[in-house]
């Protein structure tokens, strides 16, 4: 009977320790549950977090930069994602100001690193090579869109990959 009387009192502890100011008792956030397409005990959270966040993603599901870099900050953020090397930074200063958007452009080249997109695609070696990063004309990385961003950044790498800086000689 004594305890009996202590498991009671301890109950009530419990009870009055989990009580919320408005006098309402919860119950714990984990409470187990019969799974029924396994037969397993599980515990399901009867609050659960809500999601992280989503970031956005682009080419190949990387992600996109993030707010509030400035165009050098964010041209690099692309171009350390296609793994362009750092003499890629002075490149974008002196070709574009760290700009890729529409406008951004001479006659012939578009974007961050000034791309001739027209005479890369008559070279054979660079045809595929573009497709793969979703390449096929000047308008795919000329905006500020970050796709458009990504795209720059990786046709920038397969050239760089195929002649190296020469066309920025």
């Amino acid at each position: 009977m004594k305890r009996l009387v202590i498991l009671a009192l301890g109950v009530a502890t419990l009870l009055l320790a989990s009580a919320w100011s408005d006098g309402s008792i919860r119950a714990d956030t984990d409470h187990p549950i019969r799974d029924p397409a396994t037969g397993y005990m599980v515990a399901t959270r009867m609050n659960p977090q809500p999601p992280a966040p989503v970031w956005p993603t682009g080419l190949f599901g990387l992600p996109v930069a993030p707010f509030g870099l400035t165009d050098c900050q964010e041209m690099m953020f692309y171009a350390n994602q296609f793994g362009l090397p750092a003499r890629f930074e002075a490149l974008g200063w002196r070709e574009s100001n760290c700009r890729n958007e529409d406008g951004v452009r001479t006659s012939c080249c578009h974007g961050y690193w000034q791309l001739d997109i027209a005479t890369h695609l008559s070279d054979h070696r660079m045809v595929q090579r573009y497709a793969n990063c979703g390449v096929d004309h000047y308008t795919d990385v000329n905006s500020d869109e970050p796709l458009d961003k990504q795209r720059q950044a990786c046709a920038a790498k397969q050239l760089y990959d195929v002649v190296g800086l020469s066309p920025w000689g």
